[in-house]
């Protein structure tokens, strides 16, 4: 229960953040979008370089230390970034201040991106791994719906805390709390299981099915963890990630980032630009949220039934077919457009959910406990670098009236991505049609 208190209160101040920021730089900078993209394109840049550095730290340093630096980092980085901004809130006619300030908000949040990536690797993809026993997938369904609960409802309490000029203040005070409690949380999860002062190696099973009541899987290879450090101090290479049985579905994730078509900052500003008002954005963000929350329910009984690989493509497949009435909406000649939109876009979220925690499930399953950060590191890159790519698109293709275009390329990025972990199924079993359940 504490690790799960713990992500909770990690994932809401990621959140919470996240929006916040652009809400301030938009009251900031009102005259323009151009900062604010910047802001956007200079934070994802710095976790496209940086993120496989960061899984190599999580693969060498001590686990309770590595995750206790991540929150000291984050809640320091958000403190600076809220003093900043309630300066610059209360200064807003100083450009040479407004410069400098903005530098410091984009040098913070370029580290906070990258903290929260370690302390994501090192939860998610490690401590997970061990506490479970290899059995990841019931903390991994909570998990996402901490983070779906977080997503969907940290901006609607954004939306009525922006409306007291103390804002910034108010969340630098709560990270702060949030800091003690969290900081002594994990201290309590990493005493209770001691496993976590050891390496574990899991047993494989490429198509495990992992219901929940399943009896835990019995990790094998323990070694101390100072010998982890030793065998890894050079991290994994890319080649390595390339030629690893796993890149195959971490691309396919990976190619799902390069996308325009879900209720993101983009898509948002562009059906603002079209006309829906903020109340109607907010109550399809919040059902876009309980669909993907919905997506967790799912995936016990799916996999249950069908195995964890088949699981990955039943959702993209699904995904794929969704997002094609969302392409038809933008057809000026269909009728009730908003309704192919906003459904497909939807019920979309339900095959993206799962194959996020497919996913996450398969690389804990293929990949030996040493070089796991070093994996997840390159993904997480892999990842920047796909989501950097949209805000390119859109900034080529400013044009409202030129979206199609971004969403059409958007849709091939997600096709794509099923072909490609379509072809990881059918090397792992042989075949791709199964004609009777296991």
């Amino acid at each position: 229960m504490r690790i799960y208190i713990s992500h909770f209160l990690t994932s809401w101040t990621e959140r919470v953040f996240e929006f916040l920021a652009y809400i301030l730089l938009a009251k900031i900078f009102h005259e323009s979008l151009l900062l604010p993209s910047i802001y956007g394109f200079i934070t994802t840049l710095s976790a496209v370089f940086l993120s496989s550095h960061v899984g190599h730290w999580v693969d060498k340093l001590p686990r309770l230390s590595f995750v206790r630096n991540t929150l000291l980092v984050q809640k320091t980085a958000i403190i600076i970034c809220s003093i900043v901004f309630y300066i610059l809130l209360r200064q807003q006619h100083h450009d040479v201040g407004q410069m400098a300030g903005f530098c410091v908000i984009v040098v913070c949040s370029c580290v906070l991106k990258l903290a929260f990536i370690g302390n994501n690797i090192a939860v998610e993809k490690d401590w997970v791994m061990v506490i479970s026993g290899g059995n990841t997938e019931t903390m991994i369904t909570v998990m996402r719906r901490i983070d779906l609960f977080c997503k969907t409802v940290a901006p609607v309490s954004i939306g009525f805390l922006t409306l007291a000029p103390s804002a910034p203040i108010i969340v630098a005070l709560w990270n702060v709390v949030s800091f003690l409690i969290e900081y002594n949380l994990i201290y309590h999860v990493y005493k209770d299981c001691p496993e976590l002062d050891e390496e574990y190696t899991p047993l494989i099973d490429h198509d495990v099915s992992l219901p929940s009541s399943s009896t835990s899987t019995t990790p094998t290879g323990r070694r101390q963890r100072q010998k982890k450090q030793n065998n890894n101090d050079h991290g994994v290479s890319f080649m390595e990630y390339l030629q690893h049985d796993v890149f195959r579905p971490s691309f396919a994730l990976a190619l799902l980032y390069l996308t325009v078509l879900s209720f993101g900052g983009i898509m948002v500003t562009y059906l603002k630009l079209e006309g829906y008002n903020d109340m109607t954005l907010g109550m399809l963000r919040a059902v876009a949220g309980i669909m993907g929350m919905g997506a967790t329910y799912i995936l016990p009984m799916l996999s249950q039934r069908i195995g964890m690989i088949r699981t990955g493509l039943w959702a993209l497949w699904f995904e794929c077919a969704c997002l094609v009435p969302v392409i038809l909406s933008f057809s000026k000649s269909i009728p009730y457009g908003y309704i192919l939109l906003f459904g497909g876009m939807s019920l979309s979220r339900i095959g993206l959910w799962l194959f996020d925690m497919t996913e996450t499930i398969l690389l804990q399953q293929f990949v030996d406990a040493d070089k796991i950060g070093g994996i997840a590191g390159w993904q997480h890159s892999l990842c920047s670098f796909f989501d950097l790519s949209q805000y390119v698109l859109t900034m080529i293709f400013s044009d409202p009236s030129k979206f199609y275009i971004p969403a059409i390329i958007s849709f091939c990025s997600v096709l794509l991505a099923t072909i490609t972990y379509t072809s990881f199924v059918k090397k792992q079993r042989g075949h791709l049609v199964h004609l009777h359940i296991d």
